[in-house]
């Protein structure tokens, strides 16, 4: 049901969700068998749209509140979330954590939603420590939460078996690919970053293991760091790189902007 006022979300096709089986130790509910289909999404919030500020006519605009068609950013990403079946949002704000929550609040969504504190900045990799005491699924959905996919990535990435890994990395290609395909480790050992990969691109998409975020100080990283510098170079080796031809669309400049509000204009019609 479509509240009053508010444009109707883009159409999302319905999924079959799997089985959970949990188990209660110590209070705290774990995932014991898992043909895993993770529930919990960690959003990358903190962001302020600075490059768009001239063009807003604003100043330390938040990034993922911004307006397309009468609704919040956010409000399109989170109905995406809902209608794939997570049920729990961990949403890392940063110093915008507590406007972001009011927001969020305002919404309604039946989901549950967690807003740690970060009272230092830690950068997109330091501040998934954050998350620790709220994860209690084997793995977990990363997502940046200025970027906006035509098809629900949630669905598309939550059921992807993670063989072991740390990590599944998913990419965009410009390939004339109709399905998921893996990236093999040869193309992926020389990427220095996740913003410098040739002939693929970084959509702002993981499935992360909680372990990874448990055991965080064997990476031996700095406490604030980077996401997609830091962390990418201490678990490439023991990830796996998953292109897909999304079509997705980053609002950070003025060019996304406009195509993004044009998207959301046609939607709404």
């Amino acid at each position: 049901m479509v509240k009053k006022g508010r444009s109707v979300p883009p159409p999302i096709k319905p999924m079959r969700y799997g089985i959970l089986d949990l188990n209660t130790i110590q209070g705290n509910a774990t995932l014991v068998n898992s043909e895993l289909e993770s529930k919990t999404l960690v959003l990358l919030a903190g962001g302020k749209a600075s490059r768009l500020n001239s063009f807003l006519n604003s100043q330390g605009h938040v990034k993922c509140l911004t307006e397309f068609s009468g609704r919040l950013f956010l409000d399109y990403l989170l109905a995406q979330a809902n209608s794939a079946g997570i049920e729990h949002v961990i949403i890392l704000g940063g110093p915008n954590r507590e406007v972001i929550e009011n927001s969020v609040r305002k919404l309604n969504y039946p989901m549950r939603f967690s807003f740690p504190q970060e009272k230092v900045r830690l950068g997109t990799g330091g501040a998934l420590t954050l998350t620790a005491p709220y994860l209690q699924e084997k793995y977990f959905i990363l997502a940046n939460a200025d970027t906006y996919f035509s098809e629900n990535p949630f669905e598309l990435v939550k059921s992807q078996l993670q063989e072991h890994r740390d990590a599944i990395l998913f990419m965009r290609t410009h390939a004339a690919q109709s399905s998921f395909h893996e990236i093999s480790e040869r193309i992926t050992h020389a990427w220095p970053d996740l913003y410098q990969t040739p002939s693929y691109t970084y959509t702002g998409l993981s499935v992360l293991s909680s372990e990874l975020v448990h055991n965080w100080p064997s990476l031996g990283l700095p406490p604030s760091c980077s996401y997609e510098k830091d962390v990418f170079n201490k678990i490439k080796i023991r990830s796996k790189f998953t292109a897909y031809p999304f079509a997705e669309i980053d609002f950070g400049t003025e060019a996304g902007f406009k195509h993004l509000e044009k998207v959301f204009k046609k939607e709404a019609v």
